[in-house]
């Protein structure tokens, strides 16, 4: 009896971490501006554009005008779970998700510019069939992470930039899942759990174009922690063994949005060509462990907290773009990516499938000099795996297999002033 009711308590506090699982697996790079998904996300070294105020805000020096870039991203998300034990692949609910972003560059001065951009890097939505195989671990997790990024740029000389500035961010968590109590003729408790956190982090860029056909930029941003708070709730109250073991109850934890360095490089020595090509390495191994830390720890009643242990790695993504100047005003875009995984063969949840994946994107843009539209689409390939080891070991399941890939469809407007 005991035995049986510490595996149900680790599950419920697994279910928990898994939150921090799903945001590392889904850092929305390329996704948090319309042209620079069109390139691959290989903008560290671009100039001209109002994303710079968030990919390398000391590229904005290049801006001579008042300008402002917002528009929006459907990701529509689709990944199947196949058990061994049936043969049958269970699809994720409500697959589309909307996220926006909104970049403006103010010159102040022939040197000075302010910059702002707000996005969401960081967050995924994955809704399952509440009576899918594996609904005891998750069945809709969302996390999504918004910076707000206020920042300044200087040009130290003609050929070299500095941008410098903060992220606030702002961390909205929200899971269920259900907890099977059948070996004790109760059926299944459905657990919600809800948290929010905010945090503060920096971030430093270089710009430097030695020549008129060569640019280079270096975008270094720090780690944010997120200290979240929140609460645990149940469908019904659950008692085994005469006593109320799983109890409304207030839970805190915190996850480390990763720093990142991003190091890219732009030519156009060819007449109407482009073509850049960015390597971002993101230090995901500052995850190692998530601690959850509960008010009423389930089956005592006090105060307590688990350890759960990741374990995860640095990992580099690496992104190549061109463009190509069709007239004065129209331009397409072509873009690849690939985008290695931070987790491992243990941890691969339902939460957020996650594994090396790449990206193909196409991109178009019209500009003139008062306003411009853009238009782009991603297909993403995931490479799959397998339910994680120490995931399917924990909860005694079968290791199934995950199908996964996602299409991006982004529009944005630009306005000069």
């Amino acid at each position: 009896m005991t035995m049986i009711f510490l595996r149900r308590l680790t599950l419920f506090c697994l279910v928990f971490g898994s939150v921090a699982l799903f945001a590392g697996g889904c850092q929305l790079y390329s996704e948090s501006s319309t042209d620079v998904l069109g390139i691959g996300g290989a903008a560290v070294a671009r100039s001209g554009h109002a994303s710079s105020a968030w990919y390398n805000p000391s590229a904005t020096t290049t801006i001579e005008v008042p300008t402002a870039a917002f528009g929006g991203t459907l990701i529509k998300l689709e990944s199947g779970y196949t058990s061994p034990e049936t043969r049958h692949t269970e699809w994720l609910d409500e697959q589309c998700r909307l996220t926006g972003f909104f970049y403006g560059v103010v010159p102040i001065h022939d040197d000075w510019r302010l910059n702002l951009s707000v996005n969401a890097p960081y967050g995924m939505i994955t809704q399952w069939p509440h009576d899918y195989s594996l609904n005891t671990l998750a069945t809709f997790t969302s996390l999504r992470v918004c910076y707000i990024s206020p920042s300044v740029a200087y040009r130290l000389s003609d050929e070299l930039s500095l941008g410098v500035g903060m992220n606030a961010a702002i961390g909205v968590a929200r899971l269920a899942s259900y907890i099977d109590l059948s070996q004790y003729g109760q059926g299944q408790n459905k657990l919600y759990m809800r948290a929010d956190a905010e945090g503060v982090g920096g971030f430093l860029s270089l710009f430097y174009q030695p020549w008129e056909d060569w640019s280079f930029g270096v975008h270094y941003q720090s780690k944010i922690k997120l200290n979240f708070k929140g609460d645990a709730k149940y469908r019904q109250n659950s008692y085994l063994g005469g006593l109320l073991q799983f109890r409304n109850t207030d839970v805190k934890t915190h996850i480390d949005m990763p720093a990142y360095l991003a190091i890219g490089v732009e030519n156009h020595s060819f007449e109407k060509w482009r073509f850049m090509f960015d390597a971002v390495w993101t230090q995901w191994s500052s995850y190692k462990a998530l601690d959850v830390t509960f008010d009423k720890y389930p089956g005592t009643n006090q105060k307590g907290t688990l350890r759960n242990p990741r374990n995860w790695h640095d990992v580099w993504s690496f992104r190549f773009g061109a463009e190509y100047q069709l007239t004065d005003c129209w331009v397409l875009r072509a873009g690849y990516m690939h985008d290695l995984s931070p987790s491992n063969s243990r941890s691969t949840s339902p939460e957020m499938p996650d594994s090396n994946k790449r990206l193909f994107a196409l991109g178009v843009g019209y500009q003139t000099p008062r306003w411009g539209f853009d238009l782009s689409y991603a297909y993403v390939d995931f490479e799959g795996g397998k339910l994680g080891s120490q995931v399917a070991k924990s909860h005694n399941l079968p290791r199934g297999n995950f199908d996964t890939r996602c299409q991006v469809l982004s529009a944005a407007v630009t306005l000069r002033f």
